[in-house]
């Protein structure tokens, strides 16, 4: 199977289905990326004149955020992504990092594909790049095309099928012949629906002279266009490379970059290479959903995914008979023709989504309901808005109020702890490439040029040794180790609970504030604080508490004062936190439990650590805390009186974190410093008891310092400033420059 005869025998519907088999049913069989561009534009709904957000990297390199045509024309691109779904959930992950950083600078992004309102044309700023070839392509492009043309903007949706299913296609035959035949066949056929597919996404309805376009000016005569489109040859892979020599040799288009063309080929290397492979197919048909935050919704997404196997699967004598006039569409909808037509196709998706893998199984239901109902189409409801509303502005404020209630939102990424998912959003922020090669074990693979990097959980990196989490996970060998440096540490006893010594470490600390806690253990669990000297029932209670989670426990003495962690990264002390103990608040009429379901419900609390804050538990521990304030969980509060549930602050506790960097005197940090040292610890928490008032004086305990020390809690504090915390990780791993 060598020649295009051969080839195109075998790719008809029937066929391909035989030989692909289950695959179609079983997966995706597909890679999705999509790059949506959108202006920036200020809180009045100008255009900014700003230069490209610093924060998101630089433009010359970044793999997700870069410039467009113009400086103020933000372009977010997806990686390839294994169906629509996860594409969207990355897509939005993007929308969601951008809306934020332009909060910043009071900026939004504007919701349509035609421009804002627009300063002096001499105002608008061509994207500025290092690169001095892309500058220059960009002043190119200007001289030849109206400013208004180059400003519209929208969505290129990249598909590529996988090379599983195109092997299983191909049989015994050659691949790379298989491989160009389908996605040939499959362009080709795309171009036969190209006016259906405007007609049912178009949404950039726009004055053009003294034509109303009413459905979508990007995709019409007056839209981003060149005259080389009808022009190129799509029979085979040399025909198309001849056909687009001819263009560049008749001054048509300058380079290939300007083949701006509705569908266009992708190749994976040179373009110019004597057999050169075709990488994907790339429809820049799709306007901009103002309706959607990210420009374009998880349905239509799966509804472009189906025209494209529909291309594959479906005899091209079949499809020739439903080509129809893109533009005609494109400037006036469906005629009641084209409507009948339009009906039909949809009829014979369903029958090729019978034979796929479909995610979203209302994906023709929503699109027959805009064909069905004009007045439902997404160009429709633009112009019954009006393409100058205000309601666009409110629109675009919408969206970007949505990001912020919701800044620690990483969607495609919740199930992950949220340290991971903070090095995420600062590697995609700062053009960091990255892979999840385990979900479980929260395991990241970060690359940045030559350089390869891996961070477990948020901070556990190559930057430390094998022994130090071992050294301070035993709560023993950390206060040895911390009073060796010179660092004040509560006296303690260690000692197992059933052996001869329990009951003289106890006795030693009858009618004495004391904690109890398990030797190796983390995050607050097992134990129990009396900051009121404790009885000798107490104690046991304590100790047996303690001795279910290790064979090994410590009392120590009780240290007055408030809890602070230390975030020490690369020797300075970066951030400072005031851990604050769970707590409810009393109504006069809601028994304990019951405020404690209510705060539940609050958005930023989950379990686990997948969110800001942690889920409050009521347990044993917290039932014998309260039993210490003589209430339980059935007990009604005073209206106004705030009941603390435990002794000890801890997120995983369900405690809440204050940040007090800039309040810290530099004395205490200098001492967090030391502990860190202590363990020769890069990434390290350092938990320090501070007596009240908080001055340079203050005495302190250092309680002991943490291994995979939370992010989260310096990242999205209850109340203070927000630390980059993840973004100090990466510069320590040389993945970012200092200055980002």
């Amino acid at each position: 199977m060598k020649n295009h005869t051969e080839i195109a025998e075998k790719l008809n519907g029937k066929s391909i289905i035989r030989a692909a088999g289950e695959a179609l049913r079983g997966r995706a069989n597909c890679r999705i990326g999509v790059e949506r561009e959108s202006l920036r534009c200020t809180a009045s709904g100008e255009l900014a004149e700003t230069a490209h957000p610093e924060t998101l990297g630089r433009k010359d390199d970044n793999p997700f955020f870069t410039a467009d045509w113009a400086e103020s024309q933000i372009e977010l691109k997806t990686p390839p992504c294994e169906s629509p779904l996860a594409c969207h959930r990355f897509l939005e992950t993007l929308t969601d990092i951008a809306l934020r950083e332009l909060a910043a600078r009071h900026e939004l992004l504007w919701p349509l594909s035609t421009p804002c309102l627009l300063p002096e044309p001499d105002r608008i700023a061509c994207a500025r790049f290092e690169n001095a070839a892309e500058n220059l392509r960009r002043r190119k492009l200007r001289e030849k095309y109206p400013v208004e043309m180059l400003l519209l903007s929208g969505i290129h949706y990249n598909f590529s099928f996988d090379d599983g299913l195109l092997r299983r296609i191909a049989g015994d035959g050659e691949l790379q012949a298989v491989r160009e035949g389908c996605y040939l066949k499959t362009i080709r056929n795309l171009y036969r629906m190209l006016w259906f597919a405007v007609g049912l996404l178009g949404a950039s309805p726009a004055s053009a002279g003294d034509r109303e376009i009413q459905v979508s000016i990007r995709n019409s005569p007056a839209g981003y266009r060149t005259l080389s489109s009808a022009r190129l040859d799509y029979s085979s892979v040399r025909a198309y490379r001849e056909s687009v020599d001819r263009c560049l040799k008749a001054g048509l288009i300058a380079t290939e970059h300007e083949l701006y063309t509705p569908i266009r080929l992708r190749f994976a290397g040179a373009a110019t290479d004597d057999a050169p492979e075709i990488d994907r197919l790339e429809l820049r048909i799709p306007d901009l959903n103002p309706f959607e935050k990210c420009g374009i919704s998880p349905v239509d997404m799966e509804f472009l995914r189906l025209l494209f196997f529909h291309s594959l699967l479906t005899d091209e004598t079949e499809l020739e008979e439903f080509a129809d006039d893109a533009d005609a569409v494109a400037e006036y909808g469906f005629s009641p023709d084209q409507s009948r037509k339009a009906g039909k196709l949809l009829e014979r998706l369903a029958e090729t989504a019978r034979n796929i893998s479909v995610e979203l199984p209302d994906v023709l239901e929503q699109a027959g309901k805009r064909l069905r109902h004009p007045q439902l189409s997404y160009a429709r409801r633009i112009r019954e808005t009006g393409e100058r509303s205000p309601e666009w502005l409110r629109l675009a404020e919408s969206y970007r109020d949505q990001a912020l209630a919701e800044a620690w939102r990483l969607p495609g990424f919740d199930d992950l702890e949220l340290s991971t998912q903070c090095i995420i959003r600062e590697a995609i922020k700062g053009g960091i490439s990255f892979e999840v090669i385990s979900r479980a074990d929260n395991i990241l693979r970060l690359r940045k040029g030559t350089r390869c990097d891996y961070v477990v959980q948020g901070t556990k990196t190559s930057l430390d040794t094998y022994v130090t989490p071992l050294l301070m996970g035993n709560k023993v060998v950390s206060k040895q180790l911390l009073r060796e440096h010179g660092l004040q540490t509560p006296a303690g006893i260690e000692f197992q609970p059933d052996s001869g010594d329990a009951a003289e470490a106890i006795r030693l600390f009858v009618g004495k504030t004391a904690v109890v806690k398990p030797v190796s253990t983390n995050y607050g669990i097992g134990i129990s604080v009396f900051e009121n000297p404790a009885t000798e029932k107490q104690l046991l209670e304590a100790v047996r508490l303690a001795g279910r989670f290790d064979r090994h426990i410590l009392i120590e003495e009780y240290c007055p004062g408030r809890e602070f962690r230390f975030l020490v990264i690369a020797g300075r002390t970066f951030a400072v936190t005031h851990r604050r103990a769970c707590h409810v608040v009393g109504d006069g009429v809601s028994t304990i439990r019951a405020l404690i379901e209510q705060a539940n419900r609050h958005p930023w609390r989950a379990p686990g650590h997948h969110r800001p804050l942690v889920t409050i538990v009521a347990d044993e521990a917290m039932k014998q805390y309260l039993a210490l304030q003589k209430l339980d969980l059935d007990s009604v509060i005073p209206a106004g009186q705030d009941v603390q549930l435990r002794r000890i602050s801890n997120i995983s506790a369900g405690g809440e974190a204050c940040d007090a960097t800039d309040i810290m005197p530099e004395r205490f940090k200098r001492i967090a410093e030391q502990a860190a040292a202590a363990f020769n610890a890069v990434v390290c928490g350092v938990d320090i008891i501070i007596a009240e008032p908080l001055t340079s004086a203050s005495a302190c305990a250092v309680i002991e310092a943490n291994f995979n020390p939370a992010l989260l809690i310096h990242e999205f504090p209850a109340e203070g400033k927000p630390r980059p915390a993840a973004r100090q990780i990466l510069i320590a791993l040389g993945l970012l420059d200092r200055k980002l």
